[in-house]
C-alpha cells in the first residue's frame, strides 16, 4: 500500500467516526402482543414497556394509555413453571375474584370474575400453555362499557388471551 492510499484510508476512517449514525439501544419488545394490538384493546395510542425476567423468555409487558383523568392499562406476565401440575395453582391463587374456566385458550385458562361490583373496570385471565403460566390484567380507572359477551368477558380480553396462548404454543 502506498503512502497516498494509506492517507486516504486514515482520512476515510476518521471521517466515518464523525458522520456515522448514532447507535441506539433497542427497547425490549413484548413477545406476546404488539403496541398496535394493545392500542386497539385500550382504545388509543399506548406507551409500551417490556421487561425480560429470565433467559427462558419470562417477560412482563405493560401497555398504558392516559386520557384526561382516566388511565387504561393492559399487563401481561408470562412465567415458566418447573412443575406445571403443582405450580399453576399458585398462579391461579392470584385470581382477583371467582375463577371461571374458559374453553379453547391454551391448556387451561380461567377468567377471574370480580366479586365486588366496584371492580367493574377490571378483567383478569390466568392460564397456562404447557409449562408457561400467563396472567393478563386489563384495568381502567374509569367505568368500562358493558362487556359484549354473556360470560362477562370482553371480546378484547378474550382476543388478548388467545393471542398470548397462541404465541406460547
Amino acid at each position: 500500500m502506498n503512502r497516498r492510499s494509506l492517507v486516504a484510508l486514515v482520512f476515510l476512517a476518521a471521517a466515518g467516526l464523525f458522520i456515522s449514525p448514532v447507535r441506539c439501544s433497542a427497547q425490549t419488545q413484548c413477545p406476546w402482543l404488539n403496541a398496535a394490538t394493545a392500542a386497539g384493546v385500550l382504545g388509543g395510542e399506548v406507551q409500551a414497556n417490556a421487561t425480560a425476567l429470565t433467559p427462558q423468555g419470562d417477560t412482563t409487558c405493560d401497555f398504558k394509555r392516559a386520557q384526561q383523568a382516566s388511565v387504561f392499562e393492559l399487563k401481561i406476565a408470562v412465567h415458566t413453571m418447573a412443575l406445571p401440575s403443582k405450580d399453576f395453582a399458585a398462579y391461579l391463587a392470584q385470581c382477583s375474584g371467582t375463577p371461571v374456566p374458559l374453553k379453547a385458550i391454551g391448556n387451561e385458562a380461567f377468567q377471574c370474575v370480580p366479586s365486588k361490583k366496584s371492580d367493574n373496570g377490571a378483567e383478569q385471565i390466568i392460564g397456562r400453555v404447557r409449562d408457561r403460566a400467563f396472567i393478563i390484567d386489563i384495568r381502567s380507572s374509569s367505568t368500562r362499557q358493558p362487556t359484549s359477551t354473556q360470560s362477562g368477558l370482553s371480546e378484547e380480553a378474550r382476543n388478548v388471551a388467545e393471542q398470548v396462548a397462541g404465541a406460547l404454543f
